[in-house]
């Protein structure tokens, strides 16, 4: 259905070139959602986002696009674009398309297609014949297709490392995947398909729910995005299943949490022990939080700062912008701490004295988090109303100085008003009257000078 509330936003990041926030936009929430905003625009509109956002993801969005929007697509784009598009889709629904191509157009579909599965293969050697030259590891789904954005990762004694198939024990690690990478992972490990819609979602709220074969722990992540120049600082979801033996940990994005235990800063970290990592990847969200919080409020001090000198429009678009981010913080704190009750109340983490110490670390990280966020929060509220005050009263001296002057400049302009006039005037033939009004009107703007400045006007 179409979806006409950002149109001119959308059309507007066309129009100056702002292909980066188109991108990041389109890859903000579920093809489902993006589609129907897309809908909105023009045929030609909509070709000139896909050649911008890449054929993966414009594939996915165009899959949930309505027949007509299809249909006016279809005939501007060149075969070779158009089939582009359906060699990223699921292959009934590729099928189902192609087959509704006239006989002489679905044969040139066709052998473009042939094409880009010849290349694709040739791509797959290349990766191949690449890590087995620098002795990396390579995972596959049951029909050959690498999966890119799935690892698996165990604890040795020497550290951290990729490992070729689930073991007991292992971290499967999971980041931005895709269709085909979802269905693996449903059908390998029997996890319903939502929780990893859910995980995928970056508005999805923190909590955990239970199923037969997998239980999912969605956390709420802070993030700091230098690509956002407006929103720098905000929040996202992250997915913790629980499956047997194993932990997968689904992200939308990359994240600082996860990148950590990569790259072994955490100490005492081991995949083998599956209640401590959970523990430990809540401990370091809180902890990054506090960082981002801090961060956040000496940003603030600077604008402050700044507003207090110059009272400029763009300083005050930066503290609403951090006023936003501390109200996304404060949400997610306060969505993680009834999902750490839940946790704690499933009994999904075992009761022992180590993992005690690490729970009541966290509740107090927590609880020091949750209330910064609150009162930072409360004192951007207040800052903003004072500085909307502070705008206003400045505007008011402005005002008065302004009205002050034009009162003063406008005493001369009366006098000459009522001697310029052509009647008599009693001054006609005297040859020091222009200097007589001249003075007297000084004399009258200096008193009125004198008042204002005494009422403390000027």
């Amino acid at each position: 259905m179409k979806n006409t509330l950002l149109l001119q936003e959308l059309r507007d990041m066309l129009r100056g070139e702002h292909h980066d926030d188109l991108r990041a936009y389109c890859r903000s929430n579920t093809p489902q959602v993006i589609a129907g905003f897309l809908e909105a625009l023009t045929a030609e509109e909509i070709k000139e986002v896909f050649a911008i956002i890449g054929r993966e993801t414009a594939a996915l969005i165009f899959h949930h696009f309505e027949d007509e929007v299809k249909d006016a697509l279809q005939d501007i784009l060149s075969e070779q674009e158009y089939s582009e598009l359906l060699y990223e889709l699921p292959d009934e629904v590729q099928q189902e398309l192609i087959e509704e191509l006239p006989a002489d157009e679905r044969k040139m579909v066709e052998s473009y297609i042939d094409l880009y599965e010849k290349v694709d293969e040739e791509e797959k050697r290349k990766i191949e014949a690449d890590a087995k030259k620098e002795q990396q590891i390579i995972l596959y789904d049951k029909d050959g297709e690498i999966l890119e954005n799935i690892t698996i990762y165990k604890s040795f004694p020497d550290g951290l490392r990729k490992i070729g198939a689930v073991e007991k024990g292992c971290w499967i690690n999971v980041v931005t995947p895709f269709p085909e990478e979802i269905e693996y992972l449903v059908e390998h490990f029997s996890i319903p398909h939502d929780f990893l819609v859910s995980s995928l979602d970056v508005d999805e709220r923190a909590r955990v729910e239970k199923d037969d074969h997998a239980t999912l722990v969605v956390v709420r992540m802070p993030l700091y995005d230098e690509s956002n120049k407006t929103l720098l600082y905000s929040t996202t979801a992250v997915g913790l299943i629980l499956v047997q033996d194993a932990l997968i940990t689904v992200s939308p994005r990359r994240n600082l949490v996860l990148e950590e235990f990569l790259e072994g800063e955490v100490k005492h970290f081991t995949t083998l022990d599956r209640d401590q990592f959970i523990l430990q990847i809540l401990l370091r969200t809180t902890l990054l939080y506090l960082l981002y919080l801090k961060q956040m409020n000496n940003v603030a001090m600077m604008i402050q700062k700044r507003i207090l000198e110059s009272s400029q429009n763009t300083q005050l678009a930066k503290m609403l912008n951090l006023e936003k981010s501390l109200i996304y913080f404060a949400t997610s704190l306060k969505s993680n701490e009834f999902m750490m009750m839940r946790l704690k109340r499933f009994r999904l983490i075992r009761e022992e004295e180590a993992l005690e110490d690490l729970w009541e670390d966290l509740e107090i990280e927590h609880k020091q988090a949750v209330e910064m966020a609150q009162v930072y929060s409360n004192i951007m509220s207040n800052m903003m109303g004072a500085f909307g005050s502070i705008i206003s009263n400045n505007l008011n001296l402005v005002m008065r100085i302004l009205t002050s002057f034009t009162i003063v400049l406008t005493i001369p302009v009366i006098f000459a008003s009522f001697y310029g006039m052509n009647v008599p005037n009693f001054l006609e033939g005297n040859r020091y009257a222009f200097g007589g009004i001249f003075v007297l009107s000084l004399a009258v703007s200096g008193i009125v000078i004198y008042f204002f400045r005494k009422r403390h006007w000027l």
